[in-house]
């Protein structure tokens, strides 16, 4: 009688009947049949009111798609019919319906009952819809389903079909009236969903970035922000760094395993730990996958950042995105050295010390400079830097600010800078205010390296005094290319100790005695110059020894006493003083002479190497562990330089291109803290600290009292104490008083 009931009840028992199906699909077919003729039905009814909810028809459409697979012939239409009613009546239908349908479509896709390409063309339709939830499944469902496909391998007939409609969603925002409209929430979406598959190394062509770069000009302020944000971010792959968490700690874990005793669920999870580190450390060594930055992939740099500029020239926007486009542009002119020439006067206006945001748009204006710049466009910025920022009325961060923008413009843009200015701006150097002092020193050593010739005589350096002969200042549209591939110099000093390739190497070892001759070339050179260093020298003293001359009279009056008092002194140099700075500059040349020759040497070899020799992907493989040698004997040992010049400061989470606002700013002294910033600190440090006092009556305690510590000692141990062996001498009635006294003393205590 129960079985019968139960058969009875299945119709209207739909969760009942689902299980019994999926356990045994044949015997329920005529019940599902029953069900789908149901659905069929209620569908026919549904669509002549769509805006009301019918709960009958949502269970109806779960229950069909989760035993969908159970009968694939059956159901064939059944996502067609879903994908018809939401396409017509998306707009009307009820919030919890929509979300169901969506949910019966997301379940049948994973099923792989329905393409991708008519399913995701909905799901972008659908972002129309004012449903926040339901946005952020389909958001969630489109990058899972869409990474998935992509996975194996590139799936570009779908990824151009869904590029294309994105980009038809994005100009359908153009006419949209604001914020709020329903084309421009579905447009903002389909970006999102762009920049985040671009971040997930999916869809990293130029395609994609060439769509988001169409937002960048959208009149939705959403919209261009997010493009905007997209190319002045960090554009690396941030997907996998969900995936990447802490490695377990092996040797902590073994060490925990031999220490502790040993059980089979711990091994099993040492196992599984080994297992996991195993497959990290294999993931590792798959082919690397080079992610270009975006701003590489733009088809028209130079139209896109002129119709940027415009833009800006005529946008109404609020500060802070006018600052964002204006460091977009500068971005893009200095990793493509652009030339945008209307953009400077742009920025000179606003180089005002009283300007919201005035050290953003210094590293802005650095940004924008670059040599192919002509020297003319520049001069007025660094002009107006210098009026307005390095004046004695200004505070010190206003001065160290503009000094240390001064020199991020002319390290890119040399020849912008006047001897005139220079050697105004280097009297800075004893200033009071350590900011401007070393932001004056720094412009001094920067000059030292690339135009000694525009400093003053006293602030060139030795270095730079012996180095300007041989020093020829850049042209403007000069370039310096001495033809030296990235890494082949590393490849040549470290030849191949293997048998492979051993007739290559014998040309190489030809090849380097051929330089070494070259070399002896140079060393005749040096020995020329310190012929006629010494004939200078000498003709220095003929003309002291000539006492009838008229050059210097005054040394004939000078006698022994008055001259070795005057030695004395220091207002005379002595003889072994003079004679020691001559053999020092003989050897400070003679070292750089070498210097210049194993630089040229070490070319030489690299472009040797380069036209000699077919580079392999082993030979690759060297250069990029050569390369991690060096990383890591510089980082080992920063005072051994290879250079003269200065290593520049890099950071590791800066984008190409961008100028650091703390390099503008630079060391700046702290400031005193006032009342609030005072109690803050102070309360930051009091935190996860015991309350300061007595602790009298607390039952907190760090350890116990050795009352209770011989509570829990063997008896043996405290047998031979005097209250163990009172206690066995007393009587029932002072054990009774004893007991009551406890008691009180307890209750007292509460």
């Amino acid at each position: 009688m129960g079985k019968r009931n139960r058969a009875a009840l299945l119709p209207t028992n739909i969760p009942q009947l689902q299980n019994l199906i999926k356990r045994d699909p044949l015997s329920y077919k005529e019940e599902f049949l029953q069900q789908l003729r149901h659905f069929e039905s209620s569908r026919v009814i549904f669509e002549l009111k769509p805006e009301e909810l019918s709960t009958d028809f949502q269970d109806l459409i779960n229950f069909i798609a989760q035993v969908s697979p159970c009968y694939p012939e059956e159901t064939k239409e059944f996502p067609d019919q879903i994908i018809a009613l939401l396409s017509k009546h998306y707009q009307i239908l009820n919030a919890e319906l929509r979300r169901t349908m969506v949910q019966a479509l997301v379940l049948l896709r994973n099923r792989e009952m329905i393409s991708s390409t008519s399913l995701l063309s909905l799901f972008f339709t659908l972002f129309r819809c004012r449903d926040k939830v339901l946005r952020d499944i389909l958001y969630n469902h489109i990058v899972n389903d869409i990474k998935v496909s992509n996975q194996k391998a590139k799936n570009n007939k779908m990824n151009k079909t869904l590029q294309g409609f994105m980009y038809t969603m994005l100009t359908s925002a153009e006419g949209a009236a604001g914020t709020g409209s329903e084309n421009a929430i579905a447009a903002k979406r389909s970006l999102d969903v762009c920049i985040e598959l671009y971040r997930k190394n999916i869809w990293n062509d130029a395609k994609t970035v060439n769509v988001i770069a169409h937002a960048c000009f959208s009149p939705v302020t959403k919209i261009m922000v997010t493009a905007l944000q997209f190319f002045l971010g960090n554009n690396e792959d941030d997907g996998d760094s969900e995936d990447e968490d802490e490695l377990p700690d092996i040797k902590a874990l073994q060490h925990k395993q031999n220490v502790s005793k040993k059980t089979k669920s711990k091994a099993k999870q040492m196992e599984k730990m080994v297992s996991t580190l195993k497959k990290k450390q294999r993931s590792k060594k798959k082919a690397e996958t080079f992610n270009f930055s975006a701003l590489h992939l733009l088809n028209d740099p130079q139209g896109f950042t002129e119709k940027l500029y415009t833009h800006l020239a005529s946008s109404r926007e609020r500060h802070e995105v006018q600052l964002m486009l204006m460091n977009l542009i500068s971005r893009i002119i200095g990793v493509h050295r652009l030339t945008i020439l209307a953009f400077y006067p742009y920025l000179q206006k606003r180089l005002q010390p009283t300007q919201k945001d005035v050290t953003q748009i210094i590293a802005i204006t650095a940004q924008a400079s670059h040599d192919l710049i002509p020297p003319d466009v520049i001069e007025p910025v660094i002009q107006t830097l210098a009026n307005n920022f390095v004046t004695e009325h200004c505070a010190a961060e206003v001065m160290a600010a503009g000094l240390n923008g001064i020199r991020e413009v002319v390290v890119r843009c040399p020849l912008a800078m006047e001897a005139t200015l220079l050697q105004d701006l280097t009297e800075y150097k004893n200033h009071r205010d350590k900011g401007v002092m070393m932001a004056s020193r720094s412009l001094i050593g920067l000059f030292r390296e690339i135009n000694p010739e525009l400093l003053k005589k006293k602030d060139r350096g030795r270095s730079a005094v012996m180095n300007m002969r041989d020093h020829k200042p850049s042209m403007y549209g000069e370039s310096h290319n001495d033809g030296d591939l990235e890494g082949l110099q590393l490849l040549a000093e470290n030849p191949d100790e293997n048998g492979e390739g051993e007739e290559n190497w014998d040309e190489w070892e030809e090849a380097s005695e051929d330089e070494e001759d070259e070399q002896g070339g140079w060393v005749n050179v040096s020995d020329d110059e310190k012929d006629l260093n010494i004939k200078l020298s000498d003709d220095e003293d003929s003309g002291s020894e000539d006492e009838d001359g008229n050059k210097k009279p005054k040394t004939k009056r000078l006698t022994a006493n008055k001259e070795r008092r005057l030695k004395k002194k220091g207002l005379l140099p002595k003889d072994d003083e003079t004679e020691v700075v001559k053999e020092e500059d003989e050897e400070t040349k003679a070292k750089r002479l070498q210097a210049e020759a194993e630089r040229k040497e070490k070319l030489a070899a690299a472009q040797l190497l380069a036209t000699t020799k077919i580079l392999t992907p082993a030979d690759f493989a060297k250069i990029d562990a050569l390369k991690l040698a060096k990383q890591a004997d510089q980082k080992l040992n920063p005072t051994r330089v290879s250079s003269g010049k200065r290593p520049a400061p890099t950071d590791e989470n800066q984008a190409e291109g961008e100028v650091s606002i703390y390099s503008i700013l630079g060391p700046r002294k702290k400031t005193k803290q006032d009342y609030k910033e005072r109690m803050e600190s102070i309360q930051n440090g009091r935190e996860g600290r015991d309350k300061f006092g007595s602790r009298k009556g607390s039952t907190e305690r760090g350890s116990t009292t050795n009352k209770e510590k011989s509570k829990g000692k063997n008896f043996m141990m405290i047998a031979h104490k005097r209250e163990v062996r009172e206690k066995k001498k007393m009587s029932l009635r002072e054990k009774q008083i004893q007991l009551h006294a406890h008691i009180k003393k307890h209750k007292m205590m509460k």
